[in-house]
C-alpha cells in the first residue's frame, strides 16, 4: 500500500510541475466580438445586451431562449472588454460606418447557472466536432466545400456556426473520401454512407447541405445525421448568408436538445462511476483526462484512484446521467471504447451480516460465522443471517487516441 501511494504521489507531483502541452477541444463560447459605430456609453450598453443574447443561446441550444428567459442585466455578466478599430469598416443597415469593434468576453459560468437556476438546460463547452458536407452549384460550376477551400459560400457557414458555438470539421474530399461518398450521396443526405467516411474526422454528427443558385434565389436542402431520427430542411432565401443563417440555427437547435442538459445538483442524486483509460502514457495526457473531466458541466468531481503503467482510472461524480456522460465521451475522437467496458450493474451484489446471541448476554456481528464464534464457545441460541446489498460501481474503459 505503501508502494503505490508514493508512486500516485510522485506522478501527482510530477504533473503539477509540467505545463500542459495540450488540452481537450473547447468550444469558444463566452466571447463576442461586435462591430460599433463610436465609443459612447449608449452603444456599449447596446452591444452588452446583443453580446449577452449571443452566448445565452450558445450555451443553451436554443435560439428562441431570449424569448422565455427573464433577460438579466448585460452588464453584470461583462467580464471585461476592448476595443478595435476595424482596418476595413463595414456598414448596418441603417448606413452608419462601423469604425470600430466591440471584443466582449462575459462570465460564462455565471451564466450557466442562471439558466440552470431558471430551469433551463445548459449545453456543455466540450462539443463534438460536427462533420459538415455541402456541396454547391453557383451555376455551370458543382463542387463539394473542402478544408483548403475559400469561398463566400463556405464563409458564411463557418460564420454562423461560431455564432452558434458549434465546432466544425471540413472534409479534404480527397480520392479516400470520394471512394465512399459520392456528390449523390451528399446531395441525398444519405446516412449510411455519410455516416461511414465522416468517421474519418469525427465520432460526433454529420450535416450534409446542397445549395443551388436558380437564377432568382438560393435553393437548399439540409441533413443533419446523428443517432435517432435525421431531421431535414428545405430553404429558399435570395440572400444565401441568411439562407445559411436559417440553416445553421434549426440544426443548433436540434443539436442543443440532443446535447443540452439539465443538472440534478438541487435533489443532490448523483451518479458514481469508474472511467478506465488505457494508452496514458505521458503526463501530458494524464493532465489531458484530468482537465477534460474538471471542465464538463456534467462532472460534480472527479479524482485519481489509481496510475499503473498507461492505464489510469478515475472515480467520476456526476450531477447527470451515466449514459448522457458515456455519450460526451463516445462523441469525442479522443477516445475509443474498449471491448471490456462493463454496463451499469442492474442486480445487487450482497455480503452477508451475521448476528449471534450468545448466552442471551452477547451480539456479535461479523461477516464469517467462524470469526464470530470460537470453536470453544458454547450455548449459541440462535444465528440471523442478514443479506445487506452492496453497491457496485460501473465501470467504463476506454482508450485514448491522442
Amino acid at each position: 500500500m505503501l508502494k503505490f501511494t508514493t508512486k500516485i504521489f510522485v506522478f501527482v507531483t510530477t504533473i503539477l510541475a509540467c505545463n500542459q502541452s495540450f488540452s481537450a477541444h473547447v468550444a469558444p463560447l463566452y466571447n463576442v466580438d461586435i462591430f460599433v459605430a463610436e465609443e459612447t456609453v449608449a452603444s456599449r450598453n447596446q452591444a452588452f445586451k446583443k453580446g449577452l443574447d449571443e452566448v445565452f443561446i450558445r450555451i443553451s441550444g436554443d435560439s428562441m431562449v431570449m424569448d422565455k428567459l427573464s433577460p438579466p442585466s448585460p452588464s453584470r455578466y461583462v467580464k471585461q472588454f476592448s476595443y478595435e478599430t476595424v482596418a476595413e469598416p463595414v456598414t448596418n443597415e441603417d448606413g452608419e460606418l462601423l469604425t470600430h469593434t466591440l471584443k466582449l468576453q462575459y462570465n460564462g459560468s455565471s451564466m450557466e447557472k442562471y439558466l440552470l437556476e431558471n430551469g433551463f438546460p445548459v449545453w456543455d463547452k466540450h462539443r463534438t466536432d460536427v462533420v459538415i458536407w455541402v456541396v454547391v452549384r453557383d451555376g455551370k460550376n458543382e463542387y463539394v466545400l473542402k478544408s483548403t477551400d475559400q469561398s463566400v459560400v463556405k464563409t458564411a457557414i463557418e460564420s454562423a456556426l461560431t455564432r452558434r458555438g458549434i465546432p466544425v470539421r471540413w472534409p479534404v474530399y480527397d480520392s479516400k473520401d470520394k471512394k465512399l461518398l459520392s456528390v449523390a450521396d451528399i446531395r441525398g443526405g444519405f446516412k449510411e454512407p455519410v455516416l461511414v467516411a465522416s468517421k474519418r474526422y469525427s465520432n460526433g454528427p454529420a450535416l450534409t447541405g446542397s445549395i443551388i443558385w436558380g437564377g432568382k434565389q438560393w435553393q437548399s436542402s439540409w441533413s443533419l445525421l446523428m443517432e435517432g431520427e435525421t431531421p431535414y430542411w428545405n430553404l429558399d432565401n435570395t440572400d444565401y448568408s441568411a439562407l445559411v443563417d436559417n440553416a445553421i440555427d434549426q440544426v443548433a437547435d436540434v443539436l442543443g436538445t440532443a446535447y443540452a442538459m439539465h443538472s440534478n445538483a438541487g435533489d443532490q442524486q448523483f451518479a458514481t462511476i469508474q472511467l478506465d483509460v488505457q494508452s496514458v502514457n505521458s503526463i501530458e495526457k494524464y493532465r489531458y483526462i484530468e482537465n477534460y473531466l474538471v471542465d464538463l458541466n456534467l462532472v460534480e468531481n472527479s479524482r485519481p484512484l489509481s496510475v499503473n503503467g498507461q492505464n489510469v482510472v478515475f472515480e467520476v461524480t456526476l450531477r447527470g446521467s451515466e449514459e448522457d456522460f458515456i455519450d460526451l465521451i463516445k462523441s469525442d475522437k479522443a477516445f475509443s471504447e474498449m471491448p471490456a467496458s462493463l454496463p451499469v450493474s442492474t442486480e445487487p451484489q450482497f455480503a452477508k451480516k451475521t448476528e449471534l446471541s450468545v448466552d442471551d448476554t452477547k451480539v456479535v456481528t461479523a461477516p464469517d460465522l467462524k470469526e464470530a464464534v470460537p470453536t470453544e464457545q458454547k450455548n449459541v441460541d440462535s444465528v440471523v443471517v442478514e443479506q445487506v446489498p452492496v453497491k457496485r460501481i460501473p465501470v467504463y474503459r476506454y482508450q485514448l487516441m491522442k
